[in-house]
C-alpha cells in the first residue's frame, strides 16, 4: 500500500470510527430512556441487559454504517479540500481518480463487511434477541431445554404438512407426529401417525405408527375395504422425506431472521406460483443488494465532500441525507412493488440501486 493510501484511508477511519460510537452510544441512550422503567420494573438483573444491548450491536453497525460512510466522507474529503491538500495532491501529477480510488475500495470492502454480519450476526441473533425480549418485557422464560411444543411445517412443493406435538433438536428427535399428504387436487391422500421419529443417516426413522390411506374423495380406506391400501400399523419405518430437523428448527423464525442459506432453503419448499414464493425472492434479492448502500454513499458522498468549502459541511450533510432518504423511500415503494407481485423480484430490489449508482458515478464525474 502506497504512503497516499494510507494517510487518505487513515483520515477516513478515525471519523468513521468515532461516527459508529457515536451511533451505538444514541442508539443505547434512547432505548434506554424509553425502557428504563420496564427495567427496573421487572428488576432485569445486569448480566441480562448487557446480554440484551449486546446482541443489538451488529444491528446498529449495519444500520449505521452507510450514514457513517457519509459522515466521514464530509468531514475527511471536505477538510482536505478545505486546507488545498487535494489541489497538492493533483499539481504534484497524481490524478483526482487515483484520489478517490481509495474511497471506492474502501465503500467495495464495507459492502462485503455489511453482508457478512448482516447475514451471520443479525440474523445469527435475531431470534435470541426476540427471545431475550420476551423474558424483558414479558416475563417468558427463554427456552433452554432445547424442546420446542406445537410445530407446524408446510411443504407447499410437495403438498405436505407436518404437526409435531415436541421437537428436541438438541437430540433431533420428534415425538407425536403426524404427517399427510395431500393429491394434485387437494385432497389427502396418506396420513402417517407416529409416537416419535429419528433422524438418522440423513433418513427419517418413524417408530410405533400407523399409516392411514384415503380415497381420491378425501375419505378414509377402513380395514373392512378390499383394499391393499388398509391401515397399517409398524414399530420401524424409514420415510424418505426431503425436511430436515434444521428446516423445522428454521421455521420458528420469522424471514427477516433467516440468513441467506435458510431462506433459499425455505424457498424450495414453496409453491412456484405462491404470492409467498414472490415475497421470498424480493426478500433473498434484498440480501443481496442491501449492503450497495455502502457504494452509494460512497459515490454521493465524494462529489460533495470536495467542493466543500468553509461553512458548507452542514449544507453537504443536509442534502446528502435527503438523497438517501429519497433512496431509502424509494427502495420501499419498489420492494413492496415486488411482493405484491407488481413488478419482477429482480427488478423491485436493484432498480433503486441503479438509479443511485448512475446519479452517484455521474456526480463524481462532474465533481472531478
Amino acid at each position: 500500500m502506497k504512503i497516499i493510501d494510507r494517510y487518505l484511508i487513515s483520515h477516513f477511519l478515525v471519523p468513521f470510527c468515532y461516527s459508529l460510537l457515536a451511533f451505538l452510544i444514541l442508539y443505547v441512550t434512547h432505548d434506554l430512556s424509553i425502557n428504563l422503567d420496564d427495567f427496573l420494573k421487572n428488576k432485569v438483573a445486569f448480566s441480562t441487559l448487557a446480554r440484551y444491548y449486546f446482541l443489538n450491536i451488529p444491528l446498529i453497525i449495519v444500520n449505521s454504517t452507510p450514514i457513517a460512510i457519509l459522515l466521514s466522507l464530509l468531514y475527511s474529503l471536505g477538510n482536505m479540500n478545505r486546507h488545498h491538500e487535494i489541489v497538492a495532491m493533483r499539481a504534484s501529477g497524481i490524478h483526482i481518480d487515483r484520489v478517490l480510488l481509495p474511497f471506492l475500495v474502501l465503500g467495495v470492502v464495507f459492502a462485503i463487511l455489511i453482508f457478512i454480519i448482516n447475514d451471520q450476526l443479525v440474523c445469527g441473533y435475531s431470534f435470541e434477541q426476540s427471545l431475550l425480549k420476551e423474558e424483558i418485557f414479558e416475563g417468558h422464560k427463554a427456552n433452554v431445554s432445547g424442546i420446542w411444543k406445537n410445530i407446524p411445517f408446510r411443504n407447499a412443493l410437495s403438498n405436505r404438512d407436518w404437526f409435531i406435538e415436541s421437537f428436541d433438536f438438541k437430540k433431533k428427535e420428534l415425538h407425536n407426529v403426524v404427517v399427510r399428504e395431500f393429491g394434485d387436487n387437494s385432497q389427502i391422500s396418506r396420513k402417517v401417525i407416529a409416537e416419535s421419529c429419528k433422524w438418522i443417516d440423513g433418513q427419517w426413522l418413524f417408530l410405533n405408527g400407523t399409516i392411514y390411506y384415503y380415497t381420491e374423495d378425501g375419505l378414509p380406506r377402513m380395514s373392512g375395504d378390499d383394499s391393499t391400501q388398509k391401515p397399517r400399523h409398524f414399530s420401524k419405518m424409514i420415510m424418505t422425506y426431503e425436511e430436515t430437523p434444521r428446516d423445522f428448527e428454521n421455521s420458528r423464525h420469522d424471514r427477516g431472521e433467516m440468513n441467506f442459506r435458510e431462506l433459499l432453503r425455505y424457498l424450495t419448499f414453496q409453491n412456484k406460483n405462491s404470492r409467498l414464493y414472490q415475497r421470498i425472492m424480493v426478500d433473498l434479492h434484498y440480501k443481496i443488494a442491501f449492503p450497495f448502500v455502502c457504494i452509494i454513499a460512497v459515490l454521493v458522498g465524494i462529489p460533495f465532500a470536495v467542493r466543500t468549502q468553509r461553512g458548507g459541511f452542514i449544507n453537504g450533510i443536509g442534502i446528502c441525507i435527503i438523497i438517501f432518504l429519497a433512496y431509502y423511500g424509494i427502495s420501499i415503494l419498489f420492494m413492496t412493488a415486488g411482493k405484491n407481485a407488481m413488478l419482477s423480484p429482480a427488478l423491485s430490489v436493484w432498480i433503486p440501486n441503479i438509479i443511485f449508482l448512475g446519479f452517484g458515478v455521474i456526480a463524481i464525474k462532474n465533481a472531478a
